[in-house]
């Protein structure tokens, strides 16, 4: 770096060395953007975990509750299909509605619904289970889509120069 570099003296340059494409050189990564990115991987990591965690335990729990394997791959699919359309319409909302608190009201929207999610075995009746499955999970979905939609925001708000740099490095940490 040029020691002449205007931009070189502020704060938000110390730290790490990240690859600046449309400049050619490094520049240095602040605390607060370490820290962001370390908090937005750990998001996606546990929210993540959340949504993964469901694989092992709940057919065997649908089953002992009389729902056939199709309606299972049907309550898993529909946590995909709400969680793009959800995607889709909070992404274009996402200025409006502000991305700290698209983040913090899914991660809690998310996490509430998984509770509820695991207090289902105590529901009576296998028509009010699977009701409840999908209302549940579409509902998560839609907080999971709040979560991740903002952590991309937030991560292109804080790394304007080296988005594509961050993405994948996120990726690959979680």
């Amino acid at each position: 770096m040029d020691d002449t570099d205007p931009e070189a003296d502020g704060d938000e340059h110390r730290g790490d060395h990240v690859a600046d494409a449309s400049a050619g050189r490094t520049q240095r990564i602040s605390k607060n953007q370490i820290l962001t990115l370390i908090s937005m991987a750990s998001v996606n990591f546990s929210a993540m975990i959340c949504y993964s965690i469901l694989g092992p335990f709940f057919p065997n729990e649908a089953v002992k509750k009389g729902v056939s394997e199709s309606v299972i791959g049907l309550i898993f699919g529909c946590y995909a299909l709400v969680n793009l359309l959800g995607s889709l319409i909070l992404g274009k909302y996402i200025v409006q509605i502000g991305a700290k608190f698209m983040m913090i009201s899914g991660l809690f929207v998310s996490g509430g619904c998984t509770i509820l999610f695991g207090l289902l075995d105590k529901v009576p009746g296998t028509t009010n289970f699977i009701v409840l499955c999908f209302i549940i999970r579409s509902i998560d979905a839609i907080g999971f889509a709040a979560a991740m939609t903002s952590s991309f925001a937030i991560i292109a708000n804080i790394f304007p120069n080296n988005i594509a740099t961050v993405m994948v490095s996120r990726h690959h940490i979680c």
